[in-house]
């Protein structure tokens, strides 16, 4: 059984050794490419493609100002181990490749407070269901969280998959939740129906399937991290 252990503040992220508040619009940046409705306000996640080297972003340990430190949701599973999941993305105009070529794809080992962890990202499945808004065909780690499989996770409301995007997708309480609204996460996945096509998920509902090119940066799908204790 998967629980769901509560919300945890740590960590820090930086760019240059400047610390980067976790974004308070954690959603598409650049909206005269597409708009999810009219009178939305751009989002303000960093962009990695504004400075294209890894030297130069990092996790850190958690910064003095409470309000500039990361937020994990919390689980366990059966086996007793302990994982935390970005609560919003951290990072957009990043690629595929970028993530893989620094490790966060598979996992590589970071440490954040004298904390041992596998960062890495969530598995989205690799063949979508008929309708995009339910999901993949297979089982995997974003539908199986995002749709309150964990006991004491908090369960997407049937409007929350309703067409097109409204202001009230962005206020429902599992967007507030998870920050999946005008944002498209890069998962672990190839997509079984193209070599250079990976799994995206999120931006037009909690479980809405996407794939992207694995080299394209874009100012809607970015790096939701996922920390694995070691």
């Amino acid at each position: 059984m998967m629980l769901y252990l509560g919300l945890e503040t740590f960590g820090g992220f930086a760019c240059r050794g400047r610390t980067l508040a976790p974004a308070t619009r954690p959603w598409i940046t650049d909206l005269s490419v597409l708009c999810p409705y009219s009178s939305l306000e751009a989002g303000n996640i960093p962009e990695f493609e504004s400075d294209p080297d890894w030297a130069n972003w990092c996790l850190t340990d958690s910064p003095v100002d409470q309000g500039a430190r990361l937020r994990w949701h919390t689980f366990k599973d059966q086996k007793n181990r302990k994982f935390f999941v970005a609560d919003r993305m951290l990072l957009v105009r990043v690629s595929w490749l970028d993530l893989d070529e620094r490790g966060f794809v598979s996992g590589t080992e970071v440490t954040i407070d004298g904390r041992h962890f596998c960062c890495r990202l969530l598995s989205g499945g690799h063949t979508p269901k008929c309708n995009a808004y339910h999901g993949a065909t297979t089982a995997n780690e974003w539908d199986g969280l995002l749709s309150g499989l964990p006991t004491g996770a908090p369960k997407p409301d049937p409007a929350d998959s309703a067409d097109p995007l409204s202001l009230s997708h962005l206020k429902s309480p599992h967007n507030c939740f998870w920050n999946w609204f005008g944002a498209t996460s890069w998962t672990a996945e190839h997509y079984s129906g193209r070599a250079n096509g990976r799994i995206c998920r999120g931006y037009y509902g909690p479980t809405y399937f996407y794939v992207n090119t694995i080299d394209h940066r874009h100012e809607d799908i970015g790096w939701r991290p996922v920390l694995e204790v070691l």
